[in-house]
């Protein structure tokens, strides 16, 4: 009988843990790709009550325009990876595309990852003007892979970035 309970709350276990994961997996596939950004830092997965609560409160503090208070820009970013992370680190290219027959970089930072990760969370990430940022334009934010290294760099050959997922913001 003993045997028996233990094989149930087992059981029980897998399938609740399966069901999460089925879960999670619906709301990277809605969201794949994509760099969602907010001004209102989104809650960690375990407070929701299920994956679509989650979905909804993230579609709900979406925003693509933000507003610069004392100076800088605070901006909450989460991006659903197209495919998991390759490596520990992944890179984030901000490009200005307010004219978008002549993009521009403006900035490439470094963000620690969890090697499988298919999301990538930065929380109160913060741009200024003196980074490069200005009032009034648009910028795209990619999450890519892949670093040219030095044997490309000295051969005049930059590899086509490997783009895991984008975005665009307004800052005002």
């Amino acid at each position: 009988m003993r045997q028996l309970l233990v094989g149930v709350v087992a059981l029980v276990a897998v399938s609740a843990l399966a069901r999460s994961a089925a879960a999670d997996d619906a709301m990277w596939r809605s969201f794949r790709g994509r760099v969602v950004f907010s001004d209102i830092a989104l809650a960690p997965a375990a407070i929701f009550e299920s994956p679509a609560m989650m979905t909804a409160a993230l579609r709900r503090i979406e925003r693509s325009t933000f507003d610069q208070t004392a100076g800088f820009w605070r901006i909450h970013i989460l991006a659903f990876l197209d495919r998991p992370a390759p490596t520990g680190a992944l890179k984030m290219r901000a490009s200005d595309v307010t004219d978008p027959r002549a993009p521009r970089e403006v900035r490439v930072f470094e963000v620690p990852v969890e090697r499988g990760d298919r999301e990538l969370r930065l929380d109160d990430f913060v741009v200024t003007e003196a980074m490069g940022f200005a009032r009034g334009a648009s910028y795209q934010i990619s999450i890519e892979s892949g670093d040219e290294g030095p044997a490309a760099a000295e051969a005049g050959k930059a590899r086509k970035a490997d783009v895991h997922a984008k975005g665009v913001i307004t800052l005002r």
